[in-house]
């Protein structure tokens, strides 16, 4: 008894998991946590952080230590002076460029700033990715749910015609329309049934969780308002300036390498012959500062300022068309939302006329009314069909929300 107890409760506890619905955020939550998009784009910004590190190293002194033990008994000690030992810490100091390594480090650091903007717009993608898909799982149970009250309501529709047929108040054709009627829903049903499935799979596969093909998404009443926001703090355009802003410090970085270079260098620590008299009397130091300036490259520096101005021309091409795109999207769904809204309206205020119109039909046609078996029908259907395009006008409406989301860079 106890046993079967147990798996009683098992079995109930089963079907109460998979009967459970998920919600929008734990659907943003999980597709968040599997999206490689936002690894990938995460990664990115690691190495653009490094990239950062690199390029600040070289405002700081360098200094190094090495040793050396060196005999050419095979030369002339005049030339080679027998040998040479040295044990030397030595630091080496750009005292002055021009502003050069501050503006590569610029440059790098606007970089890193658009990797990071760059997280977002995987981020903001992803929840836009989950959000539609969970609005068309939504949909579609939502379809197949009419589908499968409207089949039931044909089965006892021709049910009734048929025990009237038997009575001999209807005719056999009627009931041929009305079984006709009810096996086009039965085909409308599993297609939908089918969509419903490919829906929840591919919510399932954004999570991280494929073949999932009976999630059930917790229902949302209504539509949300269509969200505003600015452009040009949305990420694409954010990391868009970031990579305009980097091309000219790489082209002011690029122009200071005409100019005069100030290095100063120390060492200090041990030179001389052999090693003992080396360690026990030649202990000091050294100081050198070098100023070095190009007077001939072959082209080279001009050929740098060439590529960083064409960066510069690129990266404000690539925003100028980022801005393009980005708005025409935002009135293309700003559009879409407003229609399908209108939709809705229109929906909400003649599905109670066309449930009245087909209650009306009905009745007179049981009554003995003059009205066919046809206008049953399609007063039916012209209900039915009002009833499913609602489904239809709140996903338009729902997607167009989460698009113009994504566009300006909010995460839900």
């Amino acid at each position: 008894m106890a046993a079967a107890l147990t798996v009683t409760g098992v079995l109930t506890w089963a079907s109460v998991a998979v009967a459970a619905s998920i919600t929008l955020s734990d659907a943003i939550e999980r597709a968040l946590r599997a999206a490689p998009s936002v690894g990938v784009a995460a990664a990115a910004s690691d190495m653009s952080v490094a990239h950062v590190r690199e390029q600040r190293a070289p405002l700081f002194p360098n200094i190094a230590s090495g040793g050396e033990y060196y005999q050419a008994p095979g030369y002339n000690q005049v030339i080679t002076n027998r040998g040479l030992s040295t044990v030397l810490v030595m630091l080496d100091y750009t005292a002055w460029d021009w502003g050069r390594r501050q503006a590569r480090l610029r440059a790098a650091e606007y970089v890193a700033q658009a990797s990071r903007f760059g997280i977002a717009a995987a981020r903001a993608q992803t929840v836009f990715d989950a959000t539609v898909a969970y609005f068309d799982l939504l949909r579609a149970r939502g379809m197949q749910k009419d589908l499968q009250a409207s089949l039931d309501r044909l089965t006892r529709y021709a049910g009734t015609i048929s025990d009237l047929n038997k009575s001999g108040r209807m005719i056999t054709n009627d009931v041929l329309k009305a079984q006709t009627a009810r096996d086009a829903v039965e085909l409308a049903l599993d297609y939908a049934r089918g969509n419903a499935e490919r829906a929840s799979e591919t919510l399932g596969a954004l999570m991280g969780e494929p073949n999932q093909g009976d999630l059930e998404a917790a229902p949302i009443s209504g539509v949300p308002p269509k969200p505003s926001g600015d452009l040009a703090q949305s990420p694409v355009m954010q990391a868009a300036q970031r990579a305009i802003l980097s091309a000219t410090q790489q082209i002011k970085a690029a122009r200071a390498e005409r100019l005069p270079t100030v290095q100063v260098a120390f060492t200090t620590g041990f030179l001389g012959v052999d090693p003992r008299p080396t360690i026990a009397h030649n202990f000091g130091g050294s100081y050198d500062t070098v100023v070095s300036m190009p007077l001939f490259d072959g082209g080279l520096i001009s050929s740098h300022i060439d590529q960083a101005r064409a960066k510069e021309n690129s990266a404000l091409a690539q925003a100028r068309q980022t801005e393009y795109l980005l708005t025409r999207r935002i009135a293309d769904a700003s559009r879409r939302y407003d229609i399908a809204n209108h939709q809705l309206e229109i929906l909400y205020r003649v599905q109670p006329t066309a449930d009245d119109a087909f209650a009306l039909t009905w009745t007179r046609f049981l009554g003995g009314g003059v009205v066919t078996m046809l206008e049953v029908l399609d007063a039916y259907q012209v209900a039915q069909q009002l009833r499913l395009q609602r489904h239809d006008q709140e996903f338009n409406a729902r997607e167009a929300a989460a698009e113009a989301n994504l566009l300006y860079g909010h995460i839900q």
